[in-house]
C-alpha cells in the first residue's frame, strides 16, 4: 500500500501525453555510466557565439527531455505494481530501480533547467543590452513563444552580435 500514493504524486502527465513527448525525442543506447536516461535532444546544441535567434531556432532554450523521461519511469513503476497481491517487499523490489532512475532524471532536469535559463538570461541581456530585472519581467508577463517574445524586443534596437574573439598571441605592433 506504501507505494500507491508515492507513486501517484509523481505522475502529473497523462500516458498519451508523455509517449507523444518521448517520440520527438532521440532513443539512445544503454550507456552503464548514464543507465537512467533513455532519450535525448533530437540536435545538437549551437555554441554561445551563436547568434541569438539561429539559437531559439534550434531548440537550445527548450524545455528539458528529462522531465518527460521522469514521468515516463513513475509510470512504468506504477504499472509494475500489483497492490491486491504483492506485500511491502516485493513492493519494494519491484520499483527500487524506477524510483532511483525517477530521482536522478529529475536531479538532472532541475540542474539542465537552471543552465538553459540562466543562458536565455546571459543571451538576451548581452543581445539586447537590457537589464536582468527588466528582461525578467517582460519574459514573466509574455505568453507567447521565445521567438515572439524575441522578435517583440525590437524597441531596444537590433540585436548585437557577439564579437568573435581570435586565440592566439597578439600581432606586434610596429613602431
Amino acid at each position: 500500500m506504501p507505494f500507491n500514493c508515492f507513486l501517484d504524486t509523481f505522475i502529473t502527465q497523462p500516458e498519451e501525453v508523455v509517449d507523444k513527448e518521448l517520440s520527438k525525442l532521440k532513443p539512445l543506447n544503454y550507456n552503464k555510466f548514464m543507465w537512467w536516461r533513455t532519450h535525448s535532444q533530437p540536435g545538437v546544441p549551437l555554441g554561445k557565439r551563436a547568434p541569438l535567434k539561429d539559437r531559439i531556432l534550434n531548440g537550445d532554450f527548450d524545455f528539458s527531455c528529462y522531465y518527460w523521461q521522469a514521468q515516463s519511469a513513475a509510470i512504468q513503476a506504477r504499472k509494475k505494481l500489483d497492490l491486491d497481491k504483492d506485500d511491502y517487499q516485493s513492493q519494494y523490489e519491484k520499483v527500487t530501480v524506477d524510483v532511483a532512475r525517477y530521482r536522478r532524471l529529475l536531479a538532472d532536469f532541475d540542474k539542465e533547467e537552471n543552465t538553459r535559463i540562466e543562458a536565455l538570461l546571459d543571451a538576451f541581456t548581452i543581445s539586447f543590452k537590457i537589464g536582468r530585472e527588466e528582461l525578467l519581467d517582460r519574459l514573466c508577463n509574455w505568453s507567447h513563444d521565445l521567438l515572439s517574445f524575441y522578435e517583440s524586443l525590437d524597441e531596444f534596437g537590433t540585436p548585437t552580435t557577439v564579437e568573435i574573439r581570435k586565440r592566439g598571441r597578439p600581432k606586434k605592433l610596429k613602431v
